[in-house]
């Protein structure tokens, strides 16, 4: 056997090597890996917010969301508001003042989603990570406490109709007033920063990008006990 006939037996066996290689690495090494990482991101969200997010490598869902919580408060906001109104009838007025003590939760309605992507990096192009969430929102005004005061005239007497409706309108005004309270850009931000102090250092020793994204997102479904009673805090749609 000569020499050229060696060297080229020992090229094509290093190519041959270096082929299989590459497959290994693309076709068994990095998704194996992809999948670690989705797992561990997912138990990181889990851990830190308590819920586990949908989570998709290369738009395939690997992991479904689940519900272990339904909406998640970042912020609570207490303020009061007051609702005054008289009325004259022959010469009689009564007069019916409320003064309300409530509380806003801003966060997000974890209904309309929150999903992990994972983006399986090619040839010169690395993986990236992109957490996506619905947009802050007003979760629910709670009334802390409302104290009403009234007057009847001689014939113009306040009703308990009178009261019941004077309540509703101060219900309005703090639905008006939490609308108001221009924090929502805080909520996101504190989430933002939440998920970062977990997850950037498991990042940054795979080298991977990361962003989170706030999306517009409908909500899928109906959680049990969400319905709209008197009893219950006033729930605002953002």
């Amino acid at each position: 056997m000569s020499d050229t006939t060696i060297v080229v037996i020992a090229v094509l066996l290093f190519l041959t090597l270096l082929a299989a290689g590459i497959v290994w690495l693309f076709f068994f090494h990095f998704p194996k890996l992809t999948l670690s990482i989705a797992r561990e991101l997912a138990e990181t969200v889990r851990t830190t917010l308590g819920l586990t997010p949908q989570v998709t490598i290369n738009q395939r869902i690997i992991y479904k969301r689940t519900n272990e919580i339904l909406e998640l408060a970042m912020i609570e906001q207490d303020f009061d508001v007051e609702y005054e109104n008289s009325q004259k009838w022959m010469g009689s007025e009564k007069r019916i003042t409320l003064r309300g003590y409530y509380r806003a939760k801003i966060g997000f309605n974890l209904l309309k989603g929150f999903n992990i992507e994972v983006h399986r990096g090619r040839l010169l192009k690395p993986s990236r990570i992109t957490l996506q969430l619905p947009h802050a929102e007003i979760l629910s005004v709670e009334p802390l406490d409302i104290q009403k005061s009234h007057s009847s005239g001689v014939i113009n007497w306040v009703t308990n109709k009178d009261i019941e409706m004077a309540t509703r309108q101060l219900a309005d005004l703090a639905l008006d007033k939490a609308s108001k309270l221009d924090m929502l850009d805080d909520a996101e931000k504190r989430i933002e920063n939440r998920l970062n102090d977990a997850l950037l250092p498991r990042l940054v020793n795979y080298q991977l990008g990361y962003e989170v994204e706030f999306l517009e997102m409908a909500s899928n479904a109906i959680g049990p006990g969400r319905e709209d009673t008197s009893d219950k805090p006033i729930q605002l749609t953002a």
